[in-house]
C-alpha cells in the first residue's frame, strides 16, 4: 500500500568504502539528503553505489541497490 518508513539507506564508494549512512527516516525527509560529502568535504564526480531497505505500510521490508552519478 506505500512505503511508509526507509529502514536504512547507505552510499558506497568504488573501493566499498561506506560514505553516507542514514536509518529509521520517513521517505521525503529533506533533512537526510546526501549531499555530496564525506567526512566534511565534497567527493569527486564518480559513480556511488547506494543500498536501501524501506518499510511498506504492511511492515514488508522491500531492499534496493543501485548507483548514482554525482556530478558537479
Amino acid at each position: 500500500t506505500g512505503i511508509s518508513r526507509v529502514k536504512s539507506w547507505m552510499i558506497f564508494n568504488r573501493w566499498g568504502e561506506l560514505v553516507y549512512e542514514r536509518k529509521d527516516f520517513a521517505l521525503n525527509d529533506p533533512t537526510v539528503a546526501w549531499t555530496g560529502t564525506f567526512r566534511g568535504r565534497a567527493l569527486t564526480p564518480d559513480v556511488y553505489v547506494y543500498t536501501m531497505e524501506l518499510i511498506c505500510g504492511n511492515n514488508q521490508t522491500i531492499s534496493l541497490k543501485g548507483n548514482v552519478t554525482l556530478l558537479k
